[in-house]
């Protein structure tokens, strides 16, 4: 199964008490903690007594605290005012008594049904292509590329989903970047972790008139604790959602950069041509070796702002890297900059920048389709034919990293 649902009671009337565990213990993937205390958890049954403040009161103090995914309540009470403030202090699902052991049975199947796996039509667990584009310091062009990328993926094949989001950890660039207020961030997806499964994400994201789905960065964490654990979980259902989640990463190489890094099937790895950022490069490489298993592998340079009359050529970057560059963006200032005043991705078929991402889009697309599903409908071959024959333009042979 892969997964156990962990739950808590605080019942008052012993035959109630019974009751629940009953149910409990009849269903798999289902555990009861029996402590005394109240412990992080994936779901607490609370029963309300007769003292409706302080029934309010324990209700809103457990669920403001994060500790637990939800809260199923049982009460006496019928007016209508106490059951909507049940609600607001945190209740999400109200059963009033008498209790009935087939309302709480089909409750917890409901949230056993969030934690199954999606399923593709062969069986198969669906993970969406995780990209990690990631800058070797501040100033390198990160978040174009990776808000460019997003859009050449989404513009070429429309019949795939496509995530951007932001985990510069606050204050990401992609709202203003791309003139949108988002909603929610990923803060706030965090925080509802347990309440949200992944056909339920897909609804509550928001997208970009150039075809993908934006996920920003919170302004402030508002006292939640930001971990790796949590950041893995949160970018499993995002993989499980869609078909490619981008992640702009900035210049992070803490532990939330090594969980990214871990879970990702290629990170991109941005840089200029000049010193500072070659040397930031070979800094880097160490970090992705320590890994375990080392991650060195799936690090891909991509150089940014390339111009062919640098004093430092793409030759000269590979010996002193001694990696192979795996993809160049050409510099394109004033083109960048108007597409930014706009709140746009690059456009325009004959614009040598825009070319370079629909480009590498192709191959990520290729890619994603050698591994997926044959038996596809026919708006999405229809879509591969596309990008494939853009293959067929590609001006180089890519060689391995």
């Amino acid at each position: 199964m892969g997964w156990e649902i962990s739950i808590q009671v605080r019942i008052i009337a012993p035959e109630t008490n019974e009751a629940i565990e009953q149910v409990i213990s009849s269903l798999e993937g289902f555990s009861l903690n029996r402590s005394e205390f109240l412990e992080p958890g994936d779901l607490l049954i609370f029963e309300m007594g007769e003292n409706i403040r302080e029934g309010l009161h324990f209700l809103h103090t457990a669920s403001g605290s994060g500790r637990i995914g939800e809260i199923f309540l049982i009460t006496p009470h019928l007016d209508p005012e106490v059951l909507i403030q049940a609600r607001r202090a945190g209740a999400d699902k109200i059963f009033v008594h008498p209790f009935k052991k087939e309302e709480l049975r089909d409750a917890l199947l409901q949230i056993g049904e969030r934690q199954t796996p999606i399923l593709s039509p062969r069986g198969k667990q669906k993970g969406g292509m995780m990209i990690y584009i990631l800058g070797c310091k501040g100033g390198v062009g990160t978040t174009t590329v990776a808000l460019n990328l997003a859009g050449s993926l989404a513009q070429l094949d429309k019949s795939r989903s496509v995530l951007l989001t932001d985990m510069t950890v606050l204050y990401g660039d992609l709202p203003v970047l791309l003139n949108i207020n988002p909603s929610p961030n990923w803060g706030q997806v965090i925080k509802n972790i347990s309440r949200i499964n992944a056909n339920h994400l897909k609804g509550i994201l928001s997208g970009h008139p150039s075809g993908f789905y934006v996920l920003p960065s919170p302004s402030g964490l508002e006292g939640e604790e930001l971990n790796p654990e949590v950041v893995g979980k949160m970018l499993s259902l995002m993989q499980k959602a869609l078909d490619f989640l981008l992640i702009d990463g900035g210049k992070s190489t803490g532990e939330i950069s090594a969980r990214i890094s871990e879970m990702a099937d290629m990170v991109l790895l941005v840089t200029n041509l000049n010193h500072p950022c070659i040397e930031n490069v070979k800094r880097l490489f160490p970090f992705f070796r320590k890994l375990r298993p080392s991650q060195e592998e799936k690090i891909r340079i991509v150089v940014n702002r390339y111009q062919k009359n640098s004093p430092i050529s793409l030759e000269d970057a590979e010996k002193e890297l001694g990696k192979h560059i795996f993809w160049n963006i050409p510099n394109d200032y004033s083109s960048v900059m108007e597409a930014a005043k706009q709140g746009k991705t690059l456009k325009g078929e004959g614009k040598e920048i825009c070319r370079a991402f629909q480009k590498l889009a192709v191959l990520l697309l290729t890619n994603a389709s050698t591994q997926g599903d044959k038996n596809q409908p026919e708006s999405r071959r229809l879509d591969k034919d596309r990008f494939a024959k853009l293959a067929l333009s590609l001006p180089y042979k890519l060689k391995p990293s």
